[in-house]
């Protein structure tokens, strides 16, 4: 089948219990379309027919952002056939198998999102009675569209279910509508109360092998803390989705409205918690499976590569020795030997030898040879002792020393009393020194 009407079919993009579903074309106005077609061994079956027009009858009443538009309703060739719109994006159901537990302020807008939309079927008296994952679409723009209203029920009407019998998807059933109960609004606010829970925990609500197990528990068993699977999740929170998981649906919250204003309320006053270095790496890893893929994959092949290099570089590079550096050599200076006062001292032949840090040198280097020349003091006169001390030395004047043309000239003789014999390896005053200040001069003459 190419057409239906006037709507050209593309291809199949899903299928249920009643039918199946295709992407199609709108020839008419030129737009994109869903196409949901009874399966047409079931056209035969009146119960089947019946609860095919009343999901159509059920979401044509409604007309909200958050719920799929319904653009007709036909039959064609023994089939059954409704346009809807069609959305594009991923359903809840695939978002959580991809990213497991979302952060709670993500999951806590599409709840609100969604309870939007119920509030305003709830004003119409429709009751979704089949809200779960799969049902509920976020489209490019991320807002959520409630899809498949198949179970739908508009209250007021004849029941198209027995009493006794319960049609839906027992993860997401309350318990009253597994019980055969009759059901309202607080069913739904049950149903997405569960797929509130999958969202923050990234689990079902309970788990079971069987039906029978899984019913059971909707029916006797208290849910596990989301904390316990959680430890992000507000407190407050936590207790506002167990409450709406209630047992008894008197206990839950009254209406749409009063579930939906209870999540801003936490969404506003809330603070996130302070990320740890775990949380961090955990959520980014839920965000961004891709790139931790791809981190997995490149460190270890960089590791590879540098422990090639590592493995390669000392064949290529021959060790270099480096030499002993000389220790240090001290030269010492000869002893001073005792010189005449009235002759200059000889430059030193003996250089004077610097203390140098060795370093290590390519060549040999020679040092330059520093000469200083030595100077012995002017040997004193014999009589110096006896200067007392408390005569002042007097100013040098600029006279001419008495020089002796030779040794004849004798100097001024001195007293008996006070001369001492010079030793043999000192000269006489004048002798030794010719340049003899004149204040020694006039201390002998007084004498």
């Amino acid at each position: 089948m190419d057409q239906i009407d006037n709507y050209k079919i593309i291809e199949k993009i899903g299928e249920g219990g009643m039918g199946e579903v295709y992407k199609g074309i709108d020839t008419m106005l030129e737009r994109e379309v869903a196409i949901k077609l009874m399966r047409p061994e079931l056209i035969n079956r009146q119960e089947i027919v019946d609860r095919f027009k009343s999901e159509a009858v059920a979401t044509g009443r409604l007309n909200h952002s958050n719920i799929t538009t319904l653009y007709n309703f036909g039959q064609t060739q023994n089939q059954y056939y409704m346009a809807l719109e069609f959305v594009r994006g991923e359903t809840l159901e695939s978002i959580i198998k991809k990213r497991g537990a979302l952060p709670w302020r993500e999951a806590l807008n599409y709840a609100v999102a969604a309870l939007e939309g119920l509030e305003y079927a709830h004003q119409l008296k429709v009751v979704h009675r089949d809200l779960k994952p799969s049902n509920i679409m976020v489209n490019e723009q991320d807002n959520i569209k409630i899809m498949d209203f198949g179970i739908a029920r508009i209250l007021g009407k004849a029941r198209l279910t027995k009493t006794g019998n319960f049609i839906g998807t027992v993860e997401y059933t309350p318990p009253e509508q597994i019980q055969g109960k009759e059901g309202d609004a607080r069913s739904d606010i049950y149903s997405l109360s569960a797929v509130l829970y999958e969202m923050l925990t990234g689990r079902a609500l309970f788990k079971g092998d069987t039906e029978f197990e899984l019913m059971n528990a909707q029916i006797k068993e208290k849910p596990t803390s989301p904390r316990q699977f959680n430890q992000e999740i507000p407190a407050r929170l936590e207790k506002i989705v167990l409450k709406a998981l209630e047992k008894d649906p008197e206990k839950r919250f009254f209406s749409a409205r009063e579930f939906g204003q209870a999540l801003r309320n936490v969404a506003l006053t809330e603070k996130d918690p302070e990320p740890t270095g775990e949380n961090f790496f955990m959520l980014f890893a839920r965000n961004y499976p891709v790139v931790m893929i791809a981190a997995a994959l490149l460190v270890p092949a960089g590791g590879y590569v540098f422990w090639q290099m590592d493995m390669t570089e000392p064949s290529q590079v021959a060790p270099v020795a480096s030499a002993p550096a000389p220790a240090p050599q001290m030269v010492n200076l000869p002893p001073a030997e005792t010189q005449p006062a009235n002759q200059l001292p000889e430059a030193s032949s003996q250089p004077v030898a610097v203390r140098v840090p060795a370093q290590p040198i390519q060549q040999e280097t020679r040092l330059p040879q520093i000469e200083f020349p030595v100077e012995k003091p002017a040997a004193l006169g014999p009589f110096e002792s006896e200067v007392p001390d408390q005569v002042e030395k007097p100013k040098t004047k600029n006279k001419e020393p008495v020089r002796t043309a030779d040794k004849t000239t004798q100097a001024p003789s001195k007293p008996s009393g006070s001369q001492k014999e010079p030793s043999q390896n000192k000269a006489s005053a004048t002798d030794e020194d010719p340049d003899i200040d004149d204040w020694a001069i006039d201390f002998f003459n007084k004498k």
